[in-house]
């Protein structure tokens, strides 16, 4: 995802994951928080990282209301 002034890479993690459009980093990302017990597979971590962007409002998370 990207944040305020950038383009967005893509829409959906779980969706670039299943098309395969993930940069190493990304891959990354997903896999730490499997490492860290976030999440149990690799879908998952996607999975709730679309749940979080679409349910925390960015502006709203960045002043921690």
């Amino acid at each position: 995802m990207a944040s305020v002034g950038e383009r967005a890479e893509f829409e959906s993690w779980h969706q670039a994951l299943l098309a395969k459009q993930l940069s190493p980093q990304q891959l990354l990302v997903l896999q730490q928080m499997v490492d860290d017990g976030d999440a149990a597979d690799l879908e998952q971590a996607a999975q709730l990282l679309d749940w979080q962007s679409e349910v925390v409002d960015s502006t709203e998370h960045l002043y921690g209301f």
